[in-house]
């Protein structure tokens, strides 16, 4: 695909569902350029000068990589992986392998960063780098292993300077870790995230992407088998949902299935049509379908007393709708009087037309009760700068 958006066959692979890896040998020149790319069950190579894709099937390669002039694949439902020659993923020598042998286990994954290689077992990690040696290229740190796995094979990525995944281990938990100092896992998922893993049954087709979008790196872990998209932000250390209608179901997951930045561009590809998408904030629509986005504030409470309030207001920016249009956008407030298992009928304020830069969004006289918590939802297609919200409330007994 090129920067105009149009589209050239290069090939076809063998199978039509399921993720791919894939890998570039960092070979600039028009000669000697080739892309790995596996699927699970064999490995192809794509080459640049000959515009050609040739498919392998000495061996079932499930995810790759490029590192120090060599592509590393491990082997689907074994502890092996295996290096091609240099520069060159045609060739590869039978008995050119290792295994994870620190704590012997089904590789997942492999990943690579900052020249260092990542073996991710189901329920083990080891770190392997270049020992420059002949007969054993790749070998393992000492130390550099952990009984942290990896839950899914594509649920891993280079995050914040570092690798991050959602993990595995042999006590039964998942959850999301960064790699600290002296490789041990760091858990950067909250308590509220790790609840909503353990209720989660399928972890086999979760997968990550990452991009950086106005000095906020994002890391995305969608869960497809059950519709939903974790996201952490690394400049707030915080965690949000995000999901859109697909198929006419909504909540759903995030319509994206994967992401790269090309062509100066945030390029996002359609799980459900094959649509690629430009990352636009000023556009609050995906292909002119509205984005819901909703916001539940924690529980208000004081010593179980009771809290009437008389107003809520919200804070945002208000008037920046479409100045060609008069279109008048709406807030919809909801709450909850029983610690969040129950939401009131839903209440519409108007957040103004364009311009109208002093409009005040205000709910009156919402009661008394011991615990409040409230949610903010709407559909509107501007850009939402939400700064926060105010309450005029009074303690009772």
């Amino acid at each position: 695909i090129n920067s105009a958006g149009t589209a050239t066959s290069r090939g076809t692979l063998n199978t039509s569902t399921g993720r791919v890896s894939m890998a570039h040998n960092g070979v600039r020149t028009s000669a000697n350029q080739q892309i790995h790319i596996v699927d699970g069950t064999q490995r192809y190579i794509y080459d640049n000068t000959t515009s050609t894709l040739t498919g392998y099937t000495d061996f079932a390669a499930e995810t790759t990589v490029f590192l120090d002039g060599y592509f590393i694949f491990n082997v689907k439902d074994t502890d092996r992986f295996y290096i091609t020659s240099l520069y060159d993923g045609t060739t590869v020598d039978s008995d050119d392998f290792a295994t994870a042998e620190g704590d012997p286990d089904i590789m997942q994954a492999v990943a690579s960063d900052r020249r260092e290689l990542f073996l991710f077992g189901k329920k083990t990690l080891e770190i392997w780098y270049n020992a420059g040696d002949p007969d054993n290229t790749f070998q393992r740190y000492q130390g550099g292993s952990t009984q942290t796995g990896l839950a899914s094979p594509f649920a891993v990525s280079r995050f914040d300077n570092g690798i991050c995944w959602l993990t595995e281990n042999q006590r039964g938990d998942r959850l999301v870790a960064v790699l600290g100092e002296g490789y041990r896992p760091v858990i950067i998922s909250t308590p509220e995230v790790n609840f909503r893993l353990s209720t989660y049954t399928t972890f086999s087709d979760a997968f990550s992407y990452v991009y950086q979008h106005e000095g906020h790196e994002f890391i995305c872990f969608t869960f497809p088998s059950h519709k939903v998209t974790e996201v952490y932000d690394a400049s707030t250390k915080e965690w949000h949902q995000r999901g859109h209608t697909i198929d006419g179901v909504f909540p759903n997951r995030e319509k994206y299935n994967c992401h790269v930045f090309a062509f100066g561009k945030h390029l996002f590809g359609d799980v459900s049509n094959g649509n690629i998408y430009v990352l636009d904030t000023s556009v609050g629509t995906i292909s002119g379908t509205r984005i819901p986005r909703e916001r539940i504030t924690p529980i208000l409470t004081k010593e179980e007393q009771r809290i009437r309030i008389s107003a809520l207001q919200l804070d945002m920016q208000e008037g920046i709708g479409d100045p060609n249009s008069s279109t008048d956008t709406s807030m919809w407030l909801s709450y909850s009087k029983d610690g969040g298992h129950t939401f009131s009928d839903e209440i519409e304020r108007s957040m103004g037309e364009a311009g109208e830069y002093d409009k005040r969004i205000i709910w009156r006289r919402l009661g008394h009760a011991r615990n409040w918590i409230f949610k903010f939802r709407t559909w509107s297609p501007n850009p939402m700068v939400l700064k926060g919200a105010y309450a005029r409330l009074y303690g009772e007994r």
